[in-house]
C-alpha cells in the first residue's frame, strides 16, 4: 500500500509518531494531493474514544459509477462480541500483549499502528514493538473474511507514549482509519474504521476515490469492489463534513494507496 498524507498530516498537527515492526506489513509512501479544504474539528478533552455503532437494517447499499461498483456486505450480529486489552503499562521495545476475546470463536485481531502498519493475529496473545514517542495503536476484531466488527466493545484505541513527552493525539477527535483493501488481494473489499464520528446523509461522510472515480459513502459498512479493469489499482479515503470539507485530523486522509488484483483475468 502507498501512503502520502500520513507524513504531511503529522507535520501539520505536530504528531511525532513511531510504529513498530511485525509480520504481514505493507509500508509504502503515498502520493500527496490534498485538494480538499480543511476545517477545524471540535475542541474536546482527552478522554476515552467511542465508536458510534452503525444501525442494523435490511437495506443493501449499491453505488456504481464508470463501471466500478460498490456493494454493501452484511455481517452477523455482533452485540455480544468484545475485545479487551489486559496490559496497562508499556515499555520501549517489544511488548507481550494479552487480550480477552468474548462472543466470537473464529476471529482475527487486526492492529493498525499510526494508520500505517497493518497486522493480523489469530490468537489473543501477541508481541508488539513500541518506539520512543507517540504510538497510536488501534486494535479491533475481524470476522474470518477480515471485515471489521464495528461495535464499541470490539476495539481498543491507545496512544502508547514512550518516553518523557506529552500525548500528541486527541482521543476525542473524529478519526478515520484505513483497513481494506490489502495491497495484494483476490477479492477486493473496502473497509475502514471510524472513531468518535458517524457518517450519514446529513452529517460526516467518507469520500472514496478508486482509480480517480469518486464515491460518497454515507453508511458505515464494508463494500465489495467490482468492475475493476486492471490489475494495479489506486484507492484513497477521506473523512469529509456535510459541505465536502476535509475533517481535521491526522488520519482523515489516507493518501493514495495501491492494491493489486491477484489471480484475475482482466
Amino acid at each position: 500500500m502507498k501512503f502520502s498524507v500520513f507524513s504531511l498530516c503529522f507535520l501539520v498537527f505536530g504528531l511525532f509518531l513511531s510504529c513498530g515492526n511485525d509480520t504481514k506489513t505493507s509500508e509504502k509512501e503515498p502520493k500527496t494531493n490534498d485538494t480538499l479544504v480543511k476545517v477545524d474539528a471540535p475542541k474536546i478533552n482527552q478522554e476515552d474514544a467511542v465508536i458510534i455503532e452503525p444501525i442494523a437494517d435490511e437495506e443493501i447499499v449499491v453505488l456504481e459509477k464508470n463501471g466500478i461498483k460498490l456493494t454493501e456486505l452484511k455481517t452477523e450480529a455482533a452485540s455480544e462480541i468484545s475485545l479487551k486489552l489486559n496490559a496497562k503499562q508499556f515499555k520501549e521495545g517489544v511488548n507481550e500483549l494479552d487480550y480477552s476475546v468474548d462472543g466470537i470463536s473464529d476471529y482475527n485481531i487486526a492492529t493498525i499502528e499510526n494508520n500505517f502498519t497493518l497486522n493480523y493475529f489469530d490468537k489473543a496473545q501477541i508481541k508488539k514493538e513500541f518506539l520512543y514517542g507517540n504510538n497510536v495503536f488501534l486494535s479491533f476484531l475481524t470476522y474470518p473474511n477480515k471485515i471489521s466488527v464495528k461495535t464499541n466493545k470490539a476495539n481498543v484505541l491507545k496512544n502508547v507514549v514512550i518516553g518523557d513527552m506529552e500525548s500528541l493525539f486527541n482521543m476525542k477527535q473524529p478519526h478515520l482509519f484505513f483497513h481494506l483493501p490489502q495491497e495484494n488481494t483476490e477479492n477486493p473489499i473496502l473497509d475502514f474504521y471510524l472513531v468518535n464520528t458517524s457518517i450519514s446523509a446529513t452529517g460526516n461522510k467518507v469520500k472514496v476515490t478508486i482509480n480517480e472515480v469518486n464515491f460518497i459513502i454515507e453508511k458505515w459498512a464494508a463494500y465489495q469492489i467490482e468492475g475493476l479493469s486492471k490489475f494495479d489499482n489506486t484507492i484513497r479515503i477521506q473523512l469529509i463534513d456535510n459541505n465536502g470539507n476535509l475533517v481535521d485530523g491526522p488520519f482523515n486522509d489516507s493518501g493514495e494507496r495501491v492494491f493489486n488484483l491477484t489471480n484475475k483475468s482482466i
